[in-house]
């Protein structure tokens, strides 16, 4: 297999500001992307849509993801132990089919209220065929990664948008030639266009992938030298950048005390500002420069969108012990609060390993709570938060794997399939140190109706990687290849 070829620090900066990258494989021919195509409109003719199981159905596709150019943007912005997600879709844009609507994905139909601006997930689109304007091609939004609510999504009420004003972000339709990959951050804006043509089809194949590792130093092609890099040129965007830039190299950043009361006062006021990007600017900026305890404030706010943009920014705060502290402190006391509860559990998640003295709270609001969305939370932040202390481990694995174990096979919420799915990714996270999760793992791959928790079930095993976990791996896709039900089939 080729040597991956990593990003460089411009286009991993590039990627950060804007939120896609367009890439060109170099081991696949026009050959490659024709046979394809060929494929998929076969498929088509004859089928529905495969949906997850595209890539059983059409197994050279693995040569996109194999590819060093590929596998390098992957490798340099998720982590060298990357995952390809259980979910994949092919889209097909017909003629004739009209516009859709703007909108950021789901995270596979399910509920996920807050998404990640640290670089977690990404999705792969790839394009077998020429791609033209007439053919209904992706269009994107560049930097509406980080938007709560962008106004193309939404109307002036439900975005705090001025409804005097109109958007300055730009649109740009994604024409282009066959074997494209665009990588994108996986909460852009983006949407289907049009196709005006009278018969060509146009195909994108959409996978997805997830970090399973926290950042402790670059994975990409990275020059010291800008190990500093401000993000001036990130316009708005700039403290958002910075802070993610940052987290990915493992930079410890000390605490700034640069600024002025001058200056948090305008931060403090551009919080009530009609621009959702000004807003989260200055949520940043008083992140990055000790200002916590008035995001904290914000998170007692009705409206989610004040809400979300603190908590994005509290994030920033990881190396503030006054902070995490503080923050622990509104979660005892605001544990059955859920809007509250819910987005100090993701802040924490969002910290990693410098939320570790939230273990116990988190742990024993697990084992309490009956909101859905709190106990998500709280599984993914266990997760990453990586401990290292036997005794840690222990009550990490036993709290997940009691997450895992409930199921209720007469009514099953898809909530509750959600929590019982982060669960299991969480322990794959955990990787070798979850081996004693191996016989709840096992169970929860053979006997949950739920395919998501059955594919995270088996990536656990993967990564104990014990003898008896790849005896069950192994095992289970033998029994996969021969059983006629399709959500085994395609798991990978």
């Amino acid at each position: 297999m080729e040597t991956p070829l990593l990003l460089t620090d411009k286009q991993v900066q590039e990627f950060l500001i804007n939120g896609y990258l367009i890439l060109q494989p170099i081991s696949l021919d026009r050959n490659f992307h024709s046979s394809i195509f060929t494929e998929v409109q076969s498929i088509f003719q004859q089928d529905a849509n495969p949906g997850n199981n595209i890539l059983p159905r059409i197994p050279q596709l693995q040569y996109v993801f194999d590819d060093p150019v590929v596998k390098g943007a992957l490798l340099s912005l998720l982590g060298s132990n990357y995952n390809m997600q259980p979910h994949r879709h092919v889209h097909t844009t017909r003629p004739g089919t009209a516009d859709q609507t703007w909108h950021k994905d789901s995270y596979f139909g399910y509920r996920k209220l807050l998404r990640h601006h640290q670089l977690r997930y990404t999705m792969v689109m790839y394009y077998p065929q020429d791609t033209t304007i007439e053919m209904g091609p992706t269009a994107l939004i560049p930097r509406s990664q980080y938007d709560v609510k962008h106004q193309k999504m939404y109307s002036h009420s439900e975005t705090l948008e001025n409804p005097n004003t109109t958007s300055d972000d730009h649109d740009i339709s994604l024409v282009c030639t066959a074997g494209t990959v665009v990588l994108i951050h996986y909460d852009i804006v983006h949407r289907g266009t049009a196709n005006i043509t009278n018969r060509s089809h146009r195909y994108m194949f959409k996978f997805q992938f997830t970090r399973l590792e926290e950042p402790t130093q670059p994975t990409w092609n990275h020059d010291p030298t800008n190990a500093s890099y401000d993000a001036a040129d990130a316009g708005l965007l700039q403290p958002i950048v910075k802070h993610i830039w940052n987290w990915m190299i493992g930079r410890v950043i000390p605490l700034q005390e640069l600024t002025t009361d001058q200056d948090i006062n305008m931060w403090k006021t551009q919080l009530r500002d009609h621009c959702g990007k000004i807003r989260l600017n200055a949520a940043y900026n008083l992140a990055l420069n000790n200002e916590h305890n008035i995001l904290i404030q914000q998170l007692y706010k009705n409206k989610e969108i004040p809400r979300f943009e603190a908590t994005y920014a509290l994030a920033a705060c990881r190396y503030n012990k006054e902070a995490i502290d503080e923050l622990q402190a509104v979660l005892a006391r605001e544990e059955n609060n859920e809007p509250i509860a819910y987005c100090i559990a993701f802040i924490f998640s969002e910290m990693g390993s410098a939320a570790l003295d939230t273990l116990p709270l988190l742990i024993n609001i697990i084992e309490k709570s009956h909101s859905f969305l709190v106990k998500q939370y709280c599984c993914e932040a266990l997760g990453t938060i990586q401990v290292n202390e036997q005794h840690n481990i222990d009550t990490v694995v036993s709290c997940l794997t009691n997450v895992l174990a409930d199921r209720d096979q007469l009514e099953d919420l898809k909530d509750a399939s959600h929590i019982r799915f982060t669960a299991a990714l969480s322990l794959a996270k955990l990787g070798a140190k979850a081996i004693q999760a191996i016989p709840s793992l096992k169970e929860a791959l053979y006997l949950d109706k739920n395919r998501y928790v059955n594919a995270n079930a088996l990536l656990a095993l993967k990564r104990i990687g014990t003898d008896e976990a790849v005896k069950i791996v192994l095992h289970y896709l033998e029994m996969s290849r021969w059983c006629a039900k399709t959500t085994a089939a395609s798991l990978y």
